[in-house]
């Protein structure tokens, strides 16, 4: 399964972004190969209304199944759930961390917005 992880940086030891929308970028990694790619977010970032339904598409064409953030807003939410993507919310401080939680199954992918307090 390939999830794409909100982040600060480029690799897997940067700190995870709490936020999906306006994300720096995504560290794109397969967790069955651990091959690890980086979209970047930079169009999106800067942009006023809609960013994450716009960052929210560029991640569905990046192949991913599932994404992996400390909160998404409700377009982008939307957008993601009806393409069938798994959304996962954590408060880890790093990508490695999240990814490690998520691999562990300590994380359930969440089905509503509420989820998010």
């Amino acid at each position: 399964m390939k999830v794409a992880i909100s982040a600060q940086g480029q690799d897997i030891s940067s700190q995870l972004h709490p936020g999906f929308g306006r994300a720096p970028g995504f560290i794109i990694y397969d967790l069955d190969t651990g091959e690890q790619n980086y979209l970047p977010n930079s169009a999106n970032r800067a942009g006023g209304r809609g960013v994450g339904a716009r960052t929210a598409q560029d991640v569905v064409e990046s192949g991913v199944q599932a994404v992996l953030t400390g909160q998404v807003g409700p377009k982008a939410f939307s957008y993601l759930r009806g393409k069938d993507i798994r959304i996962y919310l954590t408060q880890a401080a790093t990508v490695q961390e999240g990814l490690q939680a998520l691999k562990d199954g300590q994380l359930q992918p969440t089905d509503s917005l509420m989820d998010q307090s």
